[in-house]
């Protein structure tokens, strides 16, 4: 289950965790937590609500256009894109690649979203409509979603995981709403749910507290059973649930400040309904399109299988080892396009915060830390690190009679 959410582990783009917001559309009903029940404001906090917050626009450069405007508080560092990622797990809407960040002056206080996935489960591990993908993710609250894929992927060495209970007019909210789509199909169900979860962890040597929250819509349905051919048994009947997630919002503060930071939220970014709109439609015109292609290209396989018999099924052989090579090629450039991606994103997040990567020549080592130094120095045993301006080489000079010293090479 943890691999087939590696998603959620490749928006971990650095150790402050710039992350991507997926689901967020015109109809987009779900809102950031204004505070938590479990978090006491701390006396003397430093974290003032905001002012003097600007908009930042974030192009979408497929179109052109703005595709969504952030507010970002005065001295803080935002980081926008526009995702598109594919495979077995896509945001559940067109508009689901809206990907930002707004990071504070101290490095620890953030604004962010986890992008959108979708998923399916069926009790007995078919995935007819997809056999390709897994069908054995059997998720169906928040709270499981956050708990099980979303905080062991994101904050693996956290300390304290809690699930933070929903005032009683959202689980009555949700609870009627999920009685009024209670209908889906024979003995099927249509529901959501939202769950909240407070994280503890440490940040580059700082003790930080996290607020996590998302809401999933599932629909359940139940096949009947069907009878075999002849002399076949009974196909027995089964169950299918189709998932999705609409984005995971976070709010991160140093431990005793999260309700400051849960108070001082500067909201959701405001969705260009133009680039929106237009989303939507090239979207639904391409699935037209492909479908009328696909309905056409069928009917006239089988209008030559009638002319040709037996070479009709020679062909049909070809068209399948044709469809398997193209679905591999697919594949292949979704893993590609993927990897550029988060690879990029990484790349943004580090300049962002005035970082870069560097490698250890002796032992290939990886190690992130500030580029505003000229010279960046690892001691022998890989404890210690040395930056420095101008040639100032520590060999010979620092702790000479136990370490010596290897520059450590910059990467792109």
């Amino acid at each position: 289950m943890r691999e087939v959410f590696m998603r959620f582990k490749a928006a971990i783009l650095s150790t402050v965790t710039v992350l991507a917001l997926i689901g967020v559309t015109g109809c987009f009903s779900q809102q950031r937590t204004s505070s938590d029940p479990t978090q006491q404001s701390a006396a003397g906090s430093s974290h003032a609500a905001f002012a003097g917050a600007r908009k930042a626009d974030v192009v979408d450069p497929a179109y052109q256009m703005t595709a969504y405007t952030v507010n970002v508080p005065a001295g803080y560092k935002v980081v926008g894109a526009i995702l598109r990622p594919g495979g077995c797990h896509p945001p559940p809407t067109p508009a689901s690649g809206l990907s930002y960040t707004v990071l504070g002056p101290d490095g620890l206080t953030a604004y962010m979203s986890l992008p959108g996935v979708s998923w399916t489960w069926t009790s007995n591990g078919s995935n007819v409509a997809s056999p390709k993908c897994p069908s054995n993710i059997n998720i169906d609250t928040a709270a499981g979603l956050l708990v099980n894929i979303a905080v062991p992927n994101l904050h693996p060495n956290a300390t304290a995981v809690t699930v933070v209970p929903l005032p009683q007019n959202i689980q009555d909210s949700i609870a009627a709403n999920n009685q009024k789509n209670r209908g889906y199909g024979p003995q099927g169900r249509q529901f959501q749910d939202f769950a909240h979860v407070r994280v503890e962890y440490e940040l580059n040597g700082h003790a930080v507290e996290e607020s996590l929250s998302a809401m999933i819509d599932c629909i359940e349905s139940k096949a009947i059973p069907m009878p075999g051919g002849i002399g076949q048994p009974v196909r027995p009947g089964f169950t299918r649930r189709n998932c999705s997630s609409r984005g995971t919002m976070i709010t991160r503060a140093p431990k005793g400040h999260l309700q400051d930071a849960l108070k001082n939220d500067p909201g959701f970014p405001q969705v260009n309904p133009a680039w929106d709109q237009r989303v939507i439609h090239d979207m639904t015109a391409n699935f037209q399109q492909m479908q009328a292609a696909s309905n056409a290209q069928f009917q006239a396989i089988q209008e030559h299988f009638k002319e040709q018999g037996e070479q009709r099924m020679e062909q049909g052989r070809q068209f399948q080892a044709g469809l398997q090579d193209s679905t591999n090629r697919a594949l292949q450039n979704d893993r590609n396009t993927q990897a550029a991606t988060d690879h990029a994103a990484h790349q943004t997040a580090l300049y962002s915060l005035d970082r870069q990567t560097f490698i250890n020549p002796s032992t290939g080592q990886k190690i992130e830390a500030s580029n505003q130094y000229d010279h960046q120095w690892m001691s022998s045993d890989g404890q210690t690190l040395i930056q420095s301006q101008g040639s100032n080489d520590p060999n010979g000079s620092v702790d000479p009679g136990r370490q010596s010293w290897v520059e450590l090479v910059p990467t792109n």
